[in-house]
């Protein structure tokens, strides 16, 4: 699967019309997930897209196609980004970015798929300089660690599952992983949650699944979630309980409770099959007990 880097900012107005190291402070190079693939298949083609940042908005900027010589970090695990511009497009970045799945809009650097953006290009009336097209042609497609999982798993990021085999896929996730998991939800009737995924003996996570993108639980799922705890926790007195939602991905993430994305937890299957017998899941009881959400930068950081 060939990639093209999309790298966003306010700085300047015209940022990405000279040649230079682009550094992202307060970011972790891990925050994008296939940087170690990406970084040593450089020089790439990528794009440098003009955003509004506080007080400084540049989105009626033309974004610029860009060839990324490098990718390095520096203090602290910053990413860096040396590129040289290649050409100013003719749309306006706010026309692109409006465009762009909302993945590739939750953060400043991120990665897309060659084909799914030159398709997006093509829709706003964009025509790609060649020499940047070169690029993307002649790099060695690098192996995304989707390529790991296989169809059955890879399907929880579609729209074609059913309620029920959403949750049925997510307890054979979750097993896969190595958790002991008693599924629920719609195998029983009555109020309770879609599963237990316990481990390590004393630990255990109440978890309901929702078969939807960017969900925000409203306080009545959450009212829901708390009460299959309180009910479970009668039953389990002897482990530590937590409870998580799991969905597709998430609009809004809080402290309130624990969020599991798909695409977290086949990364984490993922780092499983690339770990071997070194691979656990004790790390999760650092993951529960500190309050931290499982998001791929915390997989990258606690399960080394």
């Amino acid at each position: 699967m060939k990639k093209v880097i999309l790298l966003a900012t306010a700085w300047e107005p015209d940022y990405w019309g000279k040649p230079k190291t682009a550094p992202y402070p307060k970011r972790k190079y891990s925050e994008l997930s296939d940087w170690e693939t990406l970084s040593k298949n450089c020089p790439l083609a990528g794009l440098g897209i003009y955003i509004k940042q506080k007080e400084n908005d540049y989105r009626d900027r033309p974004f610029v196609y860009l060839k990324i010589k490098g990718m390095d970090c520096g203090e602290n695990e910053q990413p860096l980004f040396d590129f040289e511009p290649i050409k100013k497009s003719y749309t306006e970045s706010k026309e692109l970015w409006n465009k762009l799945p909302h993945q590739n809009k939750k953060n400043l650097f991120s990665s897309i798929d060659a084909d799914n953006l030159i398709k997006i290009l093509k829709e706003i009336g964009e025509t790609h300089p060649e020499e940047w097209l070169d690029l993307i042609e002649s790099v060695k497609t690098p192996t995304d660690w989707r390529d790991y999982i296989g169809k059955y798993f890879l399907e929880l990021k579609t729209g074609s599952l059913s309620n029920d085999e959403f949750e049925d896929r997510i307890a054979a996730l979750l097993t896969a992983l190595g958790f002991d998991v008693t599924q629920k939800g719609h195998k029983c009737g009555g109020e309770y949650p879609d599963g237990i995924a316990a481990f390590e003996g004393k630990y255990a996570i109440v978890y309901d699944c929702k078969n939807s993108v960017d969900f925000i639980p409203i306080a009545e799922d959450k009212r829901a979630l708390k009460k299959y705890w309180d009910d479970e926790k009668k039953v389990h007195e002897d482990k530590n309980l937590f409870c998580a939602f799991i969905a597709k991905s998430f609009g809004k993430v809080e402290k309130d409770v624990f969020y599991f994305s798909v695409d977290a937890i086949l990364y984490l299957l993922y780092k499983k099959l690339i770990m071997g017998s070194k691979f656990s899941l004790s790390p999760f009881k650092k993951v529960l007990t500190d309050n931290m959400n499982l998001t791929i930068e915390t997989i990258n950081n606690e399960w080394i």
